[in-house]
């Protein structure tokens, strides 16, 4: 140290990192520091005419590095478990009637997504199409992915909102796929509910733990999400490619404003949500028998 110059303590630390980063601070503004070692810890010192500059950037530096508050994860709903089961039994309830020949119709013929009868007004079937499936391997491949992806999606959104959410953008996904379905196509299954639920997801804001993820991965969710749809939603020739891409684009397009204003925690509009998503099946079965 040069005994020649009047030094002054302006940080003290009990190890040296802290010291040496606030040296390092100083170095690149051109004021020279050195570090001091006493049996109370380790001292920054800085020439007395550097004293006043030196603490005004030790203090912009501390600004700048100040731990950001964390925000507080999203509070989750109940009942995930529930709406996950409520689905699959609906499913399996019209799955099994599916085979019988009630009322003296048949059910495929009545609900499937024909796009030369959707135009012509038979506009129910952008809703029972959702709940039928050509056999068992289709039925049980929509009732596990379903029950998975409504089942989170329930509890972020609530079981009665989200489920409710979920066939609001499947229902516009079929009637965006029976508008523009050429002639001799048609298309059943819940697989459009199925992305619509994983495009909800994938537009929840989830906060960020750590200064990478602030920085580089705040769309982490929608790319994983995207990553899912391309894995899931292309298959064989038979696969219904649009009607999957357009349940993922409808459940995101949906979800989106429940960032802003997030769906009610009260049981009271859950339920009510929930018995409007059942009350618009029936009544799309009903419609679709009686006309």
């Amino acid at each position: 140290m040069d005994t020649d110059l009047s030094w002054i303590e302006i940080f003290r630390s009990r190890a040296p990192p802290p010291c040496d980063e606030r040296a390092l601070v100083l170095l690149a503004v051109g004021i020279p520091a050195v570090m001091w070692v006493d049996p109370q810890g380790y001292a920054l010192l800085v020439a007395a005419e550097d004293e006043r500059r030196a603490v005004v950037e030790l203090g912009r530096y501390v600004t700048e590095n100040r731990p950001r508050p964390r925000p507080r994860p999203p509070r989750l709903h109940d009942g995930g478990l529930a709406a996950a089961a409520g689905y699959a039994l609906v499913l399996f309830l019209i799955g099994v009637a599916s085979t019988r020949l009630p009322l003296g119709r048949g059910w495929f013929d009545v609900g499937v997504l024909d796009g030369a009868r959707f135009r012509a007004g038979e506009l129910w079937r952008a809703v029972t199409a959702l709940t039928l499936h050509a056999d068992l391997a289709h039925l049980a491949a929509n009732t596990g992915f379903g029950a998975l992806f409504g089942g989170l999606a329930a509890r972020v959104y609530g079981a009665g909102c989200g489920w409710l959410l979920i066939l609001a953008a499947a229902v516009a996904a079929n009637a965006v796929n029976g508008l523009t379905m050429p002639a001799g196509r048609a298309s059943l299954g819940a697989s459009t509910a199925v992305f619509a639920a994983l495009g909800a997801l994938a537009v929840v804001r989830w906060p960020a733990a750590t200064r990478r993820a602030r920085a580089g991965f705040a769309g982490a969710s929608v790319v994983a999400a995207v990553v899912l749809l391309a894995l899931l939603g292309t298959g064989d020739a038979h696969t219904d490619i649009a009607a999957h891409a357009l349940g993922f684009g409808f459940g995101a397009l949906f979800a989106l404003p429940l960032r802003r204003w997030p769906a009610p925690r009260a049981r009271g509009p859950q339920r009510l949500a929930a018995a409007s998503a059942l009350l618009a099946i029936a009544a799309a079965w009903a419609i679709g028998y009686w006309i």
